[in-house]
């Protein structure tokens, strides 16, 4: 065993009932460490030693109910040591101070899981969580009579889900997106519990045969040859000059994200080209974090000399960020950055007769195509795009013309 666990009377500190507090000291051995943890419990010496520091079947009558609790205690004690896959202090005292419904409560462990993200400085992986969880204690209570802030993981069934997808989609007109989005939020909360030993693997509603996350297939985000050169040559107000400048920065930049636009630094510009780890990546995928380089042209060049700010190799080049941001206004400001671009891009949309839900995003998808269209490999594109698998730039092909996908897809089967 690689920790023993003890109940202690604290009698360093007596309060001013006489009673003293009662402790969960527990031993690590393969940290040679150990620590006492509080609770909210109090005994008199004299209760403890005689409910405690005699052998159960000698704990006379009226120290029983004191008996009773210590065991207990100590029975919740070994459980929190025995569910961890490896010893961690902090973890266990997580575990043993919660409330014993806590362990199978999916709102308790989405809170933990947005604490977490808070604390790593991902506010919008917080945000999104928060959101998420909101909508399905909504739903639970509203149409399950659900106390509102706890929901169990047991009454989350594939019907319970299927039910929840037509309540959000035919009662509050939400899209198939939004659903989307929410279900694998709570997917990742169910394997978070089944990962701590919290949840039986039995309960998971997710997947083939249960209940399977919606897709929307895919609509078309990316404009022709013919729509870029039009945008690029269309006279403008000076706000929407700026939001086709930076519209086109991402486009030349291989589909750059408007995020990593807004955090990129003048560290990032080295020999003519952006060096850069995409934001995405770095806080998601732990392993096989690809680093990008961008070569720079006549147009990122241009438009990094009309409005990066004075050269500070740690600095921001974009006037968006400033250096003492905390991770809640990084969060704010990008949002309010790419808001405030999408909304002159609209206004472009209806000038130039483009689709109506033009965006930001629409860069990086008519980068994708038009590179194929102009006879780029998958691969290559794959590559440009720092995708993790081809399978994903695959998705992108919903967007290409039809004849440009069956050459795709005949190259694809070209091994000469």
């Amino acid at each position: 065993m690689d920790y023993k666990i003890s109940i202690v009377l604290d009698k360093r500190r007596q309060l001013n009932n006489y009673k003293y507090p009662i402790k969960v000291r527990i031993y690590s051995n393969l940290l040679k460490k150990a620590k006492r943890i509080g609770t909210n419990l109090t005994m008199t010496e004299n209760q403890f030693i005689n409910a405690w520091g005699v052998s159960p079947d000698k704990v006379k009558s009226e120290y029983k109910a004191s008996y009773r609790i210590l065991s207990e205690l100590y029975k919740r004690a070994e459980a929190a040591a025995d569910s961890l896959d490896y010893f961690d202090f902090d973890k266990f005292k997580t575990k043993l101070l919660r409330k014993a419904s806590d362990k199978t409560n999916a709102a308790y462990h989405f809170n933990k899981t947005i604490k977490e993200f808070e604390s790593k400085g991902r506010i919008g992986a917080a945000s999104s969580y928060r959101s998420s969880m909101i909508s399905l204690l909504k739903y639970d209570k509203e149409k399950n009579s659900g106390s509102g802030d706890s929901l169990s993981f047991h009454q989350i069934t594939p019907t319970w889900l299927e039910d929840y997808e037509s309540y959000m989609i035919d009662d509050m007109g939400r899209s198939i997106t939004t659903v989307a989005i929410y279900t694998r939020t709570l997917r990742v909360i169910f394997n978070n519990a089944i990962r701590a030993n919290d949840l039986e693997p039995k309960y998971y509603p997710f997947g083939k045969g249960k209940f399977e996350i919606p897709e929307e297939k895919t609509v078309k985000k990316t404009l022709t040859g013919k729509q870029i050169k039009e945008f690029y040559q269309a006279k403008l107000n000076p706000l929407e000059e700026k939001a086709r400048d930076y519209w086109f920065f991402s486009y030349v930049s291989q589909g750059m994200n408007f995020k990593d636009i807004a955090i990129l630094k003048f560290e990032n510009i080295q020999d003519s080209k952006l060096v850069y780890y995409r934001a995405k990546t770095k806080t998601k995928r732990r392993t096989n974090i690809k680093k990008i380089e961008v070569p720079l042209n006549r147009e990122s060049q241009r438009i990094l000399e009309c409005y990066g700010t004075n050269y500070r190799e740690d600095g921001y080049v974009f006037p968006i960020l400033q250096d003492n941001d905390t991770p809640e206004a990084i969060f704010r400001k990008v949002n309010n950055f790419i808001r405030a671009t999408n909304q002159q891009l609209k206004r472009i949309a209806k000038k130039l007769d483009f689709p109506s839900g033009f965006s930001t995003y629409w860069a990086r998808h008519s980068f994708a195509t038009n590179m194929v269209n102009n006879g780029a490999s998958i691969e290559f594109v794959s590559e440009a795009l720092n995708h993790s698998d081809i399978s994903v730039t695959q998705n992108y092909l919903d967007g290409f013309e039809d004849e440009t996908k069956k050459d795709l897809m005949d190259k694809l089967l070209n091994f000469d």
